[in-house]
């Protein structure tokens, strides 16, 4: 349980902090208030989608046998939703959209993932090994 833990808050940190940088490599040199709005998008997600989820997995994992596989670490319909999302990512690129939408869209999406990360690493710090 508390590899699994410590599994959900590295890949959801990693990735967001990967899409935060990605984001702000792709967007450059611009109006300022464009990702200051794509981060406030992000918190937005965060706080009705991902931190919901976020807790719902919590449960599901506090709730696993301690020697349960690390593939465990999310349920079969969150496996679903990642690799949707890893395919959306591919298919927003592959679009042609000028890069600054996408970097949005990654500055969004990177924060999110990143707040909502928070909740993994609180539990996992109640909840290790001293």
């Amino acid at each position: 349980m508390q590899a699994h833990l410590l599994l959900a808050a590295v890949l959801w940190s990693f990735i967001g902090f990967y899409l935060l940088v990605r984001g702000a490599l792709l967007y450059g040199d611009g109006a300022l208030w464009w990702p200051v709005a794509a981060l406030a998008v992000g918190a937005l997600k965060a706080y009705f989608m991902l931190i919901p989820s976020a807790r719902k997995n919590i449960v599901r994992i506090l709730s696993l046998q301690e020697n349960a596989c690390l593939g465990a670490v999310y349920s079969l319909k969150m496996w679903g939703l990642v690799a949707l999302m890893m395919v959306s990512g591919r298919v927003l690129r592959s679009f042609g959209l000028p890069e600054v939408w996408v970097a949005l869209v990654y500055l969004a999406v990177g924060a999110a993932l990143l707040l909502a990360s928070g909740l993994f690493w609180g539990q996992w710090y109640r909840r290790r090994v001293v």
